[in-house]
């Protein structure tokens, strides 16, 4: 089968469907695992955007991929904390497709009003503000290799001449040898399909690398090549993920006439969101929150590898 194939069956049919833990406990870290710093932050940068004009209320508010459900809940806390009155004027989805985890985000946002969906081809939104944390890097792909794709068998990855629409569009993209997510090209033309106007916040690992792979499988927090090991021990039991290509995103984006509004490493996004002010606000309210955010600001700032970056784009 295609490999594509097969990293569906591996992280949506099993991993993720079987309730994958996240943090300490789990197989990796994630910016969420880190605090409520992270969910607060982008809580201002959304108020921001409010602020700006740049998003009219009323509004919905989407996530996408959000596992357990502590961004959401971090976010919804902070708009509590910050403009309580707003809620009057959104209303909260998520997007689910496991109904475990649908049980999971439930128990996190105990009280808090908001609408489960499966799929965005259930939805319809007017007017949205989406985000979502390591869900690029999740989809499904295809791994290039100049002239050649990968297939599995037998839980070992060979290659075999590529198709020619496949070859077509990685000539497009300049990508000769790499990951190709042709599901991130239909979830974006299905965001645009059910949506008027949006404005999409995510992060993700990537790069504009198009000459190696960078498939990986996380187990425990150690770092596997899967070129190098038994795919069969791990298969379906531990992470498999990739960088996004955010030369294909900025390409899609650019194909359906979104507009691009900040590519930047997270670190300068989280600073650009409001830290120091929040730090300041904080500081003067309760210095033992203080503090624990100065804890979790080390490590947003400092353990997480540069290739963690904050997108965003907008149909306008």
């Amino acid at each position: 089968m295609k490999f594509s194939q097969f990293f569906n069956i591996w992280l949506h049919e099993n991993y993720y469907k079987n309730v994958s833990k996240i943090g300490k406990n789990g197989d990796f870290f994630t910016a969420v695992s880190v605090g409520n710093l992270f969910g607060t932050l982008l809580a201002k940068h959304f108020l921001k955007l409010i602020d700006e004009g740049a998003l009219k209320l009323p509004l919905e508010i989407v996530e996408i991929g959000a596992n357990e459900g502590y961004l959401s809940r971090d976010f919804l806390s902070a708009l509590v904390e910050f403009r309580p009155e707003i809620f009057s004027q959104i209303s909260f989805f998520i997007i689910e497709p496991h109904e475990k985890l649908q049980i999971l985000q439930k128990k996190t946002l105990k009280g808090i009003d908001f609408i489960h969906k499966n799929n965005l081809e259930e939805c319809y939104f007017k007017n949205g503000f989406f985000f979502c944390n390591e869900l690029f890097d999740s989809f499904t792909c295809e791994l290039i290799d100049n002239d050649t794709m990968a297939y599995v068998k037998d839980y070992q990855i060979v290659f075999k001449p590529i198709d020619e629409s496949l070859q077509q569009r990685c000539q497009e993209l300049g990508l000769k040898k790499g990951e190709l997510s042709l599901e991130l090209e239909n979830f974006l033309k299905q965001l645009d399909k059910v949506s008027e106007k949006f404005i999409f916040a995510g992060f993700d690992y990537g790069t504009f690398d198009n000459d190696r792979f960078s498939i990986r499988i996380y187990q425990k927090h150690e770092v596997f090549d899967p070129f190098e090991i038994s795919l069969k021990d791990f298969f379906g039991k531990s992470d498999i993920t990739y960088n996004v290509n955010f030369n294909h995103l900025k390409t899609t984006i650019e194909n359906l006439n979104f507009k691009l509004l900040h590519l930047k490493k997270q670190s300068q996004a989280l600073i650009d969101f409001g830290f120091e002010e929040l730090l300041e606000y904080t500081k003067n309210k309760n210095i033992k929150s203080y503090e624990n955010l100065l804890s979790q600001s080390k490590i947003l700032f400092f353990n997480f590898d540069e290739k963690f970056h904050f997108f965003e784009f907008a149909k306008l």
